[in-house]
């Protein structure tokens, strides 16, 4: 027996062994042989040699490939791997250089002749702005603002629209596109029919349009922009390209001739495409202007890749079909997916910031930021997994966002640990996390900051109507919410238990008690909460309108005259503790089969337990430390603060310099008097903190026996 398991190791090690890797360069030649030495020029060409457990090392470079996988079938132990070589900078790039001629058009506003159609257009690697009315761009935050980037019908009805604005126009809009939030997730794309110059008033193409329920009836909560027509293009850093004539029109920042700079369009909407396959591997492999598109495939992993503007709408070239944007999808909604997103950053896209379906699938440490400003991509969310059943989505920032709904759950989601904010500005209702009737029952949504937003934090949604399915049977413990709009719980026999809730613009913990529609919380417990306004009713006093269901063990800030700041050690510098000498300690109860451990006799009142050795800060972990509590360049620290930090990504342990000099702190090593110690936790308590005194720290991580040096952060001790 111990000789076939030596064999069989041995047959193991040679099969391993066997596994060939090869090599792709820039400077390389498909001629070679794909080795260190003699590599390949092309993804693609190393990708049609390779076998499974086989691996393609790039070399550094941008390169414009459409690499396509299909077929593609790997193991778990086998896998297909492509990888940037030693971490460098590798890129797949959907933009072509334009070295073309300008001249002047007119005013600060050039133009060149193309000779292939672009629909997005790059200045020094930054997203130029395509041309519209009203304006808005991304490196001011305009674009966001759906005050002023968006015009407001002041009469007119769906598919005619009145604005006095309108007659400053010179010119005929006939033939433009209007990108219009009909109401609360329904913005779509479509052309403008008619309209002459100098009128008040345009039409629009209405074929396939619905207009959201709760603006049927009034088209001026209708936000729209215009783009499409080169009268449009009248501020710097705005483009237009006529797709008749391929003309391309740029006014650059301060009116520079196009000629000096970098000047880059896209014209790819994929580099990747992955189809029916399995166990295939992206690894450190970063895309520009371009994305991947996984498809009928499962047990897929993209890791360590950062996606920027990663999909844009053809809106420039008169296309007004859906965006292509990126995906990881099986071929029906209930097969099993397994595919993974790890470690990625996506950033600055016109569509969500991925589409998933399929069961199993994992979402985890990644940072997306400026995602969606047109909201066309079917309805408004920026994570639609509702889909994708079994998800994990763990350690993940979301931030600056356009569309109604941040995360959209799907069955059975668990949702932990997420640094939620900034969502939802150009379109109406929605919240930062949402689960509807159908993915309500065992999904779990914990351990997540959710804050700084227009929206609602967490929302369990239900029919309004008499009869109607609710959902039940969620969980949601240990999350902080504040300012946002509310968090607010409907359907029945949920499991709402120590989370924090405050500051929000309605009341901030709302069990819905509306009895005129099925399930009204009857069954649900709700424990261990602390908040200043919680209430059966999403605006009115809890003494009014009850919390039904269980209920006790809350601290309800209203009713007692106080603030959630009196019992928590400092919620302004985001130490969301309870205070030594707080209600909360111990005035717990334990839920049975969900309260999983605490500290002392009983649980405490809200999202973390007096005493504990680490504090808890989700979101994404960059290569080194990051989101110092108190905060960087905070001002008015309590003299008794704890310093915290979120850990570096996979880190082991963490060195810890603290000082008075900013200098001394950035230069300091293990020798200087400013270390304090190597921490295998992340709390840190200096020994004296002066009132009124500016402090600075550092923070470096131990990731595999190096040493990764933090930033050096600040802050005022109040006086």
């Amino acid at each position: 027996m111990k000789q076939l398991l030596l064999c069989f190791l041995i047959i193991s090690a040679m099969s391993s062994a066997m596994a060939t890797e090869y090599f792709v360069a820039l400077n390389g030649d498909d001629n070679n042989d794909g080795s260190f030495e003699k590599p390949f020029q092309h993804i693609q060409y190393a990708a049609d040699k390779m076998r499974a457990g086989d691996i393609t090392m790039i070399r550094a470079g941008h390169y414009f490939e459409k690499v396509t996988l299909k077929d593609f079938n790997g193991t778990e132990k086998k896998p297909f791997i492509f990888k940037a070589f030693n971490n460098e900078k590798v890129v797949l790039d959907g933009t072509i250089v334009i070295k073309s001629k300008w001249k002047k058009y007119s005013g600060n506003i050039y133009q060149t002749q193309l000779s292939q159609a672009i629909w997005q257009l790059f200045v020094n690697d930054k997203s130029m702005t395509s041309a519209r009315w009203p304006n808005g761009n991304w490196y001011d935050g305009s674009i966001w603002d759906k005050k002023n980037a968006m015009m407001w019908p002041e009469k007119g009805e769906l598919g005619s629209y009145y604005n006095k604005a309108l007659t400053a126009l010179n010119f005929d809009l006939t033939g433009g596109i209007i990108v219009v939030n009909s109401g609360s997730f329904k913005s779509y794309q479509t052309s403008i029919t008619q309209h002459k110059a100098g009128n008040d008033h345009f039409s629009f193409n209405t074929k396939g349009v619905k207009s959201h329920f709760s603006f049927d009836q009034g088209v001026k909560r209708h936000g729209y922009f215009l783009e499409g027509k080169l009268g449009l293009l009248d501020e710097e850093n705005e483009w237009f390209f006529d797709a008749n004539t391929m003309l391309l029109y740029l006014w650059a920042e301060q009116g520079v001739n196009p000629e000096t700079l970098e000047i880059r369009g896209k014209v790819q909407s994929y580099a990747l495409n992955i189809d029916r396959s399995s166990d295939v591997q992206f690894k450190g492999v970063d895309f520009f202007a371009t994305t991947f598109n996984v498809k009928n495939s499962r047990y897929i992993k993209i890791e360590d890749v950062e996606l920027n503007y990663p999909s844009y709408s053809k809106r420039m070239l008169g296309d007004t079909s859906r965006i292509e944007v990126t995906k990881m999808l099986v071929k029906k909604d209930n097969d099993t997916a397994k595919n993974h997103l790890l470690n990625c950053k996506i950033s600055y896209t016109d569509g969500p910031a991925i589409e998933m379906n399929g069961s199993g699938n994992v979402v985890e440490n990644c940072l997306m930021s400026n995602i969606d400003y047109s909201c066309t991509y079917k309805g408004g969310y920026t994570l639609n997994m509702v889909k994708s059943s079994d998800l994990i989505f763990r350690r993940n920032t979301v931030k600056t966002t356009g569309c109604s709904e941040l995360f959209k759950a799907g069955v059975r989601n668990r949702i932990e640990l997420n640094d939620l904010s900034d969502s939802g500005h150009l379109q109406n209702d929605g919240s930062l996390i949402q689960v509807s009737v159908k993915q309500q029952p065992g999904s779990i949504v914990r351990y997540n900051w959710l804050h700084d937003s227009v929206k609602q934090g967490i929302r369990f949604d239900n029919k309004n109507t008499p009869n109607a399915p609710y959902g039940q049977q969620g969980n949601v413990f240990n999350n902080v919410a504040w300012n946002t709009d509310r968090i607010f719980f409907k359907g029945d026999n949920h499991f709402i238990f120590n989370n924090v809730s405050f500051d929000n613009r309605q009341n901030d913990l709302i069990i819905s008690s509306n009895k005129a529609i099925q399930g009204h919380n009857h069954g649900t417990i709700t424990r261990n909460n602390i908040s200043n306004k919680f209430s059966g009713h999403r605006s009115k006093p809890g003494n009014k309108y009850p919390v039904p269901g269980v209920v006790g063990h809350n601290w309800h800030g209203a009713a007692l005259g106080l603030d959630v700041r009196s019992q928590l050690r400092d919620p302004d510098n985001l130490d969301f503790r309870p205070k030594a000498d707080s209600d909360l300690v111990d005035a717990g109860l334990a839920i049975k089969n969900k309260t999983s451990h605490f500290l002392g006799k009983a649980p405490d009142i809200g999202a973390y337990e007096f005493g504990a050795r680490d504090y808890w800060i989700p979101g994404f972990q960059a290569e080194k430390t990051s989101q110092p509590v108190p905060p960087l360049a905070a001002t008015k620290v309590k003299h008794d603060a704890d310093l915290m930090w979120l850990n570096a990504y996979q880190a082991s342990s963490h060195l810890v310099y603290f000082g008075n000099n900013e200098q001394q702190v950035f230069t300091a090593n293990k020798s200087s008097t400013q270390y304090q110690g190597e921490y295998q936790h992340n709390i840190f308590t200096p020994k004296v903190l002066t009132p009124g005194k500016t402090y600075y720290w550092r923070v470096d991580a131990i990731k595999e026996g190096r040493v990764i040096e933090g930033d050096v952060w600040m802050f005022t001790v109040a006086d």
